[in-house]
């Protein structure tokens, strides 16, 4: 009796899943829950983090701030309690106006925040020194002398006066709101802000006033205050990078701020105070109105409050601090930071999340098709890898599969590729390699046949014609016999480059380096050059080479250099010009203080060019660009390479740069300058 299924209806009802789905699926889902879940966690956790952040930054930014303004603020009282007391014990005699000015010119020296130092005494006398904008100091005065007038006078080193600088017609300070207020007071304090009559700068006054034994008032002593430097020192703070710190009085005015603009208005040369909320400045202006509408008043602000408030749709932090102290100074501290300077990062790790979420599904996808193909073909897939290697593609790879007896197959399988590939590419390379030597050595040996051939047949001509009395002057049996030992040094010449290239590489050429001038042997070549430049009707500009470069160098080998490049720069431009140049240039290692520097000899002309993607094979030996122009120009190719191996045993260099074919060639040649003995040994990027 057959045996029936344990659940015939899971049986039938199930469906048939394919293996790649079962694989692929669970993997995505875990993915997408995981990083979901990590990316809300640390978006909220960042969220958090930046409200913290911001309230740490905005309670270190208030305290500092405070702290200056403590400082700032206090020193104008101190010196008006120093001269207070003075005048008290006797020590200065506010009649004695020359002495006061002395006494106030000294003083006001040591306290570089005080704009001005005064005393003012009941009976219509009044002293001042005042600091100017580049820090010079001037005395301020009026009493019977000025005629009801405030002089100012500049000041020399010592504090005497010098010229008048400046007239206030009808002054009487006794009427001014600043000593009205300080008298009305009785004791040391703050009066309102002010413009000046002077310099028409807004400042702020710290006064007390005098008393005698009798209980009377003689006197009022004064310092005042620029709001400068705590705008300085606001603009100074590394708040964020958007973020913002002011300073207001109760009634919203502003006093300093760290916008990179003046916190007052100026109108026809005077100084006003801008009101908060009339401010230009977008952060001002909106969280200036946002406390006036939470608080209804500023004077309604007692103590230290952290708000928010947008500014079109992006929040912004704002702490508001109340700054007072014990002579009736009452202001408010404001720092504003936006929250998007913090949220860059929160929204920056977002997208990573969102990326790397991408990443993983696609990867979750990639691994389980990867595993299906493991599990379902490996046999397939080792077959098409040995037919793949039956017709020569190399690249194809078996990877390795979780079955055991297969992954051996496939590991011996891709190490005899990796053999067999190996040797396939090492005889194509090596035969390449041949088939190029071959060409070159063939291309070189009917050049070097061609130019050995053309200057013997000259001689062999020349000599023949003398020899059978052709010759119908004795002129022209001299002009051939010229041509015949004009063609035999070049021939000599030939020779000569092909024993060279022999020696260098079998490295017996000798190099006898000594002290050479290179100005001097530049300057020899290029005069010898001279006839076939003028012949060819070339401009040539050449350098003003009255001073000496000496550099170490075997001064023939250089010479034969000079002579080959300039020799290729005639030879190969036909119309145009020739530029020859020198320039000593730091040493490449520009960190070490021992560096020799280097002389660079620049040869540009304006020729037939080289494509750039052939200029590397000028430097190779038994190389030639292109036959057919070697020979139409003469030479055998060899010069170039000759002049790198020379240049480099001499420990120089040498580098061609051309734009491509008629753009012209610029050959750079560059040897290590000997100090001790050159001209330019303390300006190293001179230009000769």
């Amino acid at each position: 009796m057959p045996k029936s299924p344990l659940n015939p209806i899971f049986c039938k009802l199930s469906p048939k899943l394919p293996l790649r789905a079962i694989v692929i699926v669970p993997f995505v889902l875990q993915i997408i829950s995981a990083v979901w879940l990590v990316g809300y966690l640390s978006f909220t956790n960042g969220k958090r983090a930046v409200n913290d952040l911001a309230n740490q930054l905005q309670n270190e930014i208030t305290v500092r701030i405070q702290q200056k303004l403590d400082i700032y603020l206090e020193t104008p009282h101190l010196v008006n309690q120093l001269n207070v007391n003075a005048i008290r014990l006797n020590q200065l005699n506010i009649q004695a106006t020359n002495d006061v000015e002395r006494h106030l010119w000294n003083q006001i020296q040591s306290f570089d925040s005080i704009g001005v130092i005064g005393i003012t005494s009941t009976s219509g006398t009044m002293v001042a020194v005042s600091r100017q904008d580049n820090n010079a100091l001037n005395i301020i005065v009026t009493d019977k002398s000025t005629n009801g007038e405030l002089h100012e006078y500049a000041t020399d080193s010592q504090g005497g006066r010098t010229n008048r600088t400046k007239v206030v017609p009808q002054y009487d300070f006794r009427l001014r709101p600043w000593y009205q207020d300080g008298i009305a007071a009785g004791k040391a304090a703050w009066g309102k802000m002010f413009t000046s009559l002077i310099d028409k700068k807004v400042k702020m006054m710290a006064t007390q006033p005098v008393i005698d034994n009798d209980g009377n008032v003689i006197a009022l002593v004064n310092a005042t205050l620029t709001f400068s430097q705590v705008h300085e020192f606001l603009q100074k703070l590394k708040i964020s990078k958007s973020g913002e710190a002011f300073i207001l009085n109760r009634s919203g005015e502003l006093i300093a701020s760290s916008a990179t603009t003046d916190p007052f208005i100026q109108n026809d040369n005077d100084s006003e105070a801008i009101d908060a909320l009339d401010s230009k400045n977008p952060l001002l202006r909106l969280a200036s109105q946002h406390l006036i509408d939470r608080f209804g008043d500023l004077n309604q602000i007692q103590n230290t409050s952290l708000l928010n408030f947008d500014i079109d749709g992006k929040q912004q932090f704002l702490q508001v601090v109340p700054f007072s102290d014990k002579y009736g100074l009452d202001w408010l501290i404001l720092v504003v930071v936006p929250q998007a300077d913090f949220m860059g990062r929160i929204y920056a790790n977002t997208r990573i999340t969102v990326a790397l979420c991408l990443m993983a599904l696609i990867l979750a996808i990639v691994l389980g098709l990867l595993s299906c193909e493991l599990i379902i073909r490996p046999v397939r897939r080792l077959k098409q890898a040995a037919t793949s290697l039956s017709i020569g593609n190399w690249e194809q790879k078996v990877k390795e599969v979780p079955i055991d007896e297969l992954a051996i197959l496939a590991q011996s399988f891709n190490q005899m590729t990796e053999q067999l590939q190996k040797s396939f590419v090492e005889l194509e390379r090596k035969n390449t390699a041949l088939q190029e030597a071959d060409k070159f050595k063939d291309e070189f040996m009917k050049n070097i046949s061609h130019e050995l051939r053309t200057p013997l047949n000259s001689i062999i001509c020349s000599l023949k014609l003398v020899l059978d009395n052709f010759c119908d002057s004795p002129e022209e049996e001299t002009e051939l016999l010229q041509q015949a030992d004009k063609s035999a040094i070049h021939l000599l010449d030939l020779i000569d480059e092909l024993l060279d290239l022999v020696q260098i590489k079998e490295g017996k050429l000798i190099i006898e380096k000594k002290l050479v001038n290179l100005s001097e042997c530049l300057s020899e070549i290029i005069d010898s050059q001279q006839p076939i430049i003028q012949h060819k009707n070339l401009q040539l500009y050449k350098p003003n080479m009255s001073k000496s470069i000496f550099v170490e160098a075997d001064p023939t080998k250089l010479k034969q250099i000079f002579l080959n490049v300039i020799d290729n720069a005639i030879k190969f431009t036909e119309t145009g010009s020739i530029t020859v140049n020198v320039q000593i240039k730091p040493g490449v290692n520009t960190y070490d203080i021992d560096q020799i520097p280097i002389a660079v000899v620049t040869i540009k002309d304006t020729g037939i060019g080289v494509e750039p993607s052939k200029q590397y094979q000028l430097f190779q030996s038994f190389v030639m660009l292109d036959g057919s122009t070697t020979r139409a120009y003469s030479g055998c190719g060899l010069g170039l390479a000759i002049s790198r191996s020379l240049m480099e045993l001499m420990g120089g260099n040498i580098t061609l740069e051309s734009a491509g074919k008629n753009q012209g060639t610029t050959v750079s040649l560059s040897l290590p300058v000997a100090l001790q003995t050159s001209d330019y040994g303390e300006n190293l990027t001179t230009l000769i």
